[in-house]
């Protein structure tokens, strides 16, 4: 692996189009073709799980596997054009992984709180806007399947795809840090289409915070680690909620 500014693989620079598939588009085309290949087999039953009356468990399933054919697709392409299973160098000191894994979750669950403060009202799910899926966060759904779900593959698929991939291959192309910083954290946040504006702003401020932790240790380790750690301590505050 050959690496440019702050440890970006020289390989992804010559892949910006790429670079914005898998970042932006991949998770919603493979979320596609997994559910049109069960239905194939299943008599359409993947589709009825996701309209009114269908089981979130098996949506979480089926979100879950879309999901890591993205995982398995997309490292195996960074991996064959020399930038790495992780689009970058999982090199880092055990002080740059500690130091995610702790500040991960401070700065999901205090932004949150905040916002919290100032839009919520004190109305429960006022994070969701009308339309969205609450329900994938219920007690219904709260299982292995969704703690997998949530913990690991969500990380590492939002970590390579947009710290890894889109953010490595702007810094490879010579991108000002901050810039690249500030346009892959707004991509992140864009995809939480499910939230409502305020509470996209603790996404967009952990997305900051995980592009700061890219650049600064110059390897992917520390963010995929506070992403799993902030996700992790998620659930948990999810799973005491709902007991």
């Amino acid at each position: 692996m050959h690496l440019g500014p702050f440890n970006a693989p020289l390989a992804l620079a010559a892949r910006p189009i790429m670079a914005v598939f898998w970042a932006i588009f991949a998770t919603q085309i493979f979320a596609i073709l997994v559910v049109a290949v069960l239905n194939v087999f299943t008599a359409d039953w993947a589709s009825a799980q996701f309209r009114d009356g269908g089981d979130v468990t098996a949506r979480w399933m089926i979100y879950t596997l879309a999901a890591f054919c993205v995982l398995v697709a997309m490292s195996l392409w960074s991996e064959r054009i020399g930038a790495g299973p992780f689009a970058g160098s999982m090199r880092a000191s055990s002080d740059w992984i500690a130091l995610g894994a702790v500040t991960g979750p401070i700065i999901l669950m205090l932004t949150t709180f905040l916002v919290g403060l100032l839009f919520s009202n004190g109305e429960p799910g006022w994070m969701y806007r009308e339309g969205g899926d609450p329900q994938m966060f219920s007690r219904a759904a709260f299982g292995p399947i969704m703690i997998g779900a949530v913990i690991l593959v969500a990380p590492l698929v939002e970590e390579i795809g947009f710290r890894g991939i889109a953010m490595g291959c702007l810094l490879a192309r010579g991108w000002p840090p901050l810039a690249a910083t500030v346009l892959t954290a707004a991509a992140f946040t864009g995809l939480h289409t499910n939230y409502v504006l305020p509470a996209l702003i603790p996404v967009f401020i952990v997305g900051l915070y995980l592009g700061a932790l890219r650049i600064v240790s110059g390897s992917m380790a520390a963010p995929i680690a506070a992403h799993v750690s902030a996700n992790a301590v998620n659930v948990l505050v999810m799973a005491i909620s709902l007991a």
